[in-house]
C-alpha cells in the first residue's frame, strides 16, 4: 500500500520537474528508492528520459474537456482567411 501512495507522490513530483533528490528529500525515501522507482515508471510507460516520463505523466493527469479539440493549439489563429486572399484576417 506503501508503495503505491509514494509512486502517487513520486508522479505528482516528477510532473513539477523536482529532482530525485528533492523528491526523496520531501517524501523521506531514500535517493535510490527514488531512483528505482523513476526508472521501473520509465520502463512502464516507455520513456528514455526522465524529460519524456515527466510529460507522458502530465497528459495522463490533465483532464479533457468534452466537445473540445486536442490540445492547446486547435482554436483559431490570426492568419489568412480560407480564401487565400493576403492581408485578411479572421
Amino acid at each position: 500500500m506503501h508503495d503505491t501512495v509514494d509512486n502517487q507522490h513520486i508522479i505528482e513530483l516528477l510532473v513539477r520537474g523536482w529532482s530525485d533528490e528533492r523528491i526523496s528529500r520531501t517524501l523521506v525515501l531514500s535517493q535510490r528508492t527514488v531512483q528505482r522507482r523513476v526508472r521501473q515508471l520509465m520502463e512502464e510507460y516507455g520513456c528514455t528520459s526522465r524529460f519524456a516520463l515527466g510529460f507522458a505523466l502530465g497528459l495522463r493527469a490533465v483532464p479533457r474537456r468534452p466537445g473540445r479539440g486536442r490540445g492547446p493549439d486547435t482554436h483559431r489563429r490570426p492568419g489568412p482567411s480560407s480564401t487565400g486572399s493576403v492581408g485578411r484576417f479572421t
